[in-house]
């Protein structure tokens, strides 16, 4: 049965993170709680419930102690009171459930399963729960490292469905009828328009709404005439929610009220409709529910779906004006995720990887600077003096390729992947790379190879990509040949300014007129961050940071570095704005801009803005030796 609930809130408030729940969460959680009792000795199980009994989604003890073993009878876990456990981190579906054994008589409250998810979806600290029990498998003992969650909330929760406001999920198109409108009517009209309710005004002002469940409860069920007026049949006086209250608020209203649709005021006048369905949608598109999603997934189709929802994610982050170099590692942290889950599936279908290895990444997965449609590029590193079993690692890396290119990285068009045998190697062998391309460059060679020089570890030995990076980066720092090498292929690509500083648009074809924002615009400065960090032997991957480090260091001024700083967040958030609008648009996402979609002010500040490019590149040709720009 139900606890009597001011006993309930009574306990919660005294224990975190449940002293974080509002009142009227506090209301909700405690009127979804059942109270449960076992005795010393006995075992508890939280998979699936009898037909007809709650599913539960988390336990929290009142009184007396439990512990939780694993399949291996390892001790996981042992909790007293105002402890908790999750029934998602206990009923690992890969080894099996772990044991939850009763220590001595305990008292414990059972929170459903759906109460915990809408607690979740409304309160920081309840779905950072999820987050952080997913930093320990629950099948591992308590002596051993715990695992890293595939994705952090970090930051991002700030910019999550919490902060929404209910303006931003409504549908702003009111549909209504008069009270005296016959039902019939208004079927008709809700059929038209394919909604599910109908708003019931007087002039401006709300006295019902009508709902589809009315017409199936009120009309159809008890045979009420069709031609009857809907004033009959209506719900009156409905629950309402103001347009600048927080989302969260209005689904707790939802819950506690037990209703699916809340009219949206504003000073008593209706502006909206809220469903259950546009707050579903909200969460779905937001970071927390991602990263849920992610990692939680347990097959390729179930990550494929939640990577759907990145695109819509990044496009709302544009749209709050999110900095570019932090979208860039929002989007990248989901690869990382995504990556990381389909390492734990391919472990899983294929058994224990036989050895180390080290899943690396290169490019702008590396250097968290990823956009909507970037491609894959990464790489295994395995160990030296062992007899490896490549069958086992190439099945592993065709599982974890393939599976990226379903959740939206597409393979890459030069086949920089981890199940191309080249790039799948013990580390002498890719130390041996790395060598040839920098003892012996070639402008052929090092315009292949530059992309391995942005390198970062995502999965794996940490070891052996450190031993490689090390290796790598005293190799590079005093080949001066190489560096002006490298310097050669930056200069490559040059900014879109002639004389004048007028723009020089493309002429390929495709994409006439227009200014590639990648090629022309944000790699050029890539490029130069590269050169120099690989000159003075900085670790940092991401480009602002390296040209942070650049600037502390000194080996660039601080003047040319913030400015460099300043001109890649500005045309990175130019291309991510473009990239927002052909996702809203529907068309195909590139890198391309016509120059003429800008104002005035725009074009002239990205005209400044490729100038100090420009200027950045004469710098480095001067430092490193190089050709004419």
């Amino acid at each position: 049965m139900v606890s009597e609930t001011s006993d309930v809130q009574n306990f919660l408030v005294q224990h975190p993170p449940f002293n974080h729940l509002s009142g009227a969460q506090l209301d909700y959680a405690s009127a979804n709680i059942f109270i449960a009792f076992s005795k010393s000795g006995s075992e508890l199980s939280l998979t699936d419930p009898v037909e007809g009994a709650h599913k539960v989604g988390m336990i929290i003890v009142r009184s007396g102690s439990m512990e939780v073993r694993n399949q291996k009878g390892e001790l996981v876990d042992r909790l007293s009171t105002g402890d908790y456990l999750l029934a998602d981190t206990v009923n690992n579906k890969g080894e099996g459930p772990s044991k939850i054994i009763v220590l001595e008589d305990c008292l414990y409250y059972e929170l459903t399963d759906y109460a915990l998810w809408s607690l979740s979806a409304s309160n920081g600290e309840i779905a950072a729960l999820g987050e952080n029990e997913n930093k320990r498998d629950a099948q591992q003992p308590l002596n051993e490292a715990l695992f890293p969650t595939e994705v952090a909330v970090g930051h991002m929760v700030d910019d999550s469905y919490l902060s929404q406001r209910v303006s931003e999920a409504m549908s702003a198109h009111i549909i209504s009828v008069t009270p005296e409108a016959s039902i019939s009517d208004a079927a008709v009209l809700m059929q038209q328009h394919r909604i599910s309710s109908l708003l019931i005004q007087q002039g401006e002002k709300l006295v019902g709404i009508l709902t589809d469940r009315d017409l199936r409860s009120r009309v159809l069920a008890k045979g009420v005439d069709n031609s009857e007026a809907v004033a009959a049949v209506m719900t009156k006086s409905p629950r309402c929610i103001d347009a600048d209250s927080h989302l969260y608020d209005a689904h707790l209203k939802m819950l506690s009220e037990g209703v699916h649709h809340l009219p949206v005021v504003r000073h008593a006048v209706p502006v909206g409709i809220l469903t259950l369905s546009d707050i579903l949608r909200a969460n779905n598109a937001e970071p927390l529910s991602l990263i849920r999603a992610i990692n939680r997934a347990d097959t390729v189709d179930e990550l494929s779906s939640a990577a759907e929802n990145l695109p819509g994610l990044v496009v709302k982050l544009v749209e709050r004006d999110a900095r570019a170099v932090d979208i860039g590692k929002i989007i990248t942290s989901f690869s990382d995720g995504i990556t990381k889950r389909l390492i734990k599936l391919a472990e899983r279908k294929f058994g224990a990887p036989p050895c180390d290895f080290s899943w690396l990444a290169f490019g702008s997965q590396a250097r968290q600077e990823q956009v909507l449609g970037s491609d894959q590029d990464n790489g295994l590193l395995l160990p030296d003096g062992i007899d490896v079993d490549d069958e086992y690692f190439r099945q592993l890396a065709e599982f974890v390729n393939d599976g990226l290119n379903s959740c939206g990285m597409p393979y890459c068009p030069g086949e920089i992947m981890a199940k191309t045998d080249k790039w799948r190697q013990p580390l002498a062998v890719w130390k041996s790379y790395f060598a040839k391309w920098i003892e012996e460059p070639s402008p052929k060679a090092v315009m292949h190879s530059s992309i391995f020089f942005d390198m970062r570890h995502i999965a794996g030995s940490v070891e052996l990509t450190v031993e490689l990076r090390e290796y790598v980066l005293g190799r590079a720092e005093s080949n001066t040949i190489f560096l002006a090498m490298m310097c050669d292929n930056a200069l490559l690509n040059s900014p879109p300014l002639g004389f004048f500083k007028t723009f020089v648009l493309e002429s390929d074809g495709d994409h006439n007129n227009t200014l590639n924002l990648k090629k022309r615009g944000t790699i050029p400065v890539v490029d130069i961050a590269r050169n120099y960090a690989l000159s003075a032997r900085l670790k940092p991957l991401n480009t602002i940071e390296r040209l942070q480090a650049m600037q502390e260091s000194g080996i660039m001024s601080k003047e040319m570095a913030g400015s460099l700083i300043d001109a890649h967040e500005f045309i990175a958030g130019i291309r991510l704005e473009a990239q927002g609008k052909q996702y809203r648009s529907k068309t195909t996402i590139d890198n391309y801009l016509d120059p003429k979609a800008l104002s005035s002010l725009v074009r002239h500040q990205l005209k400044d803005a490729f100038n100090v490019v420009r200027d950045a590149q004469t710098a480095m040709r001067s430092r490193f030796g190089g050709g004419v720009i």
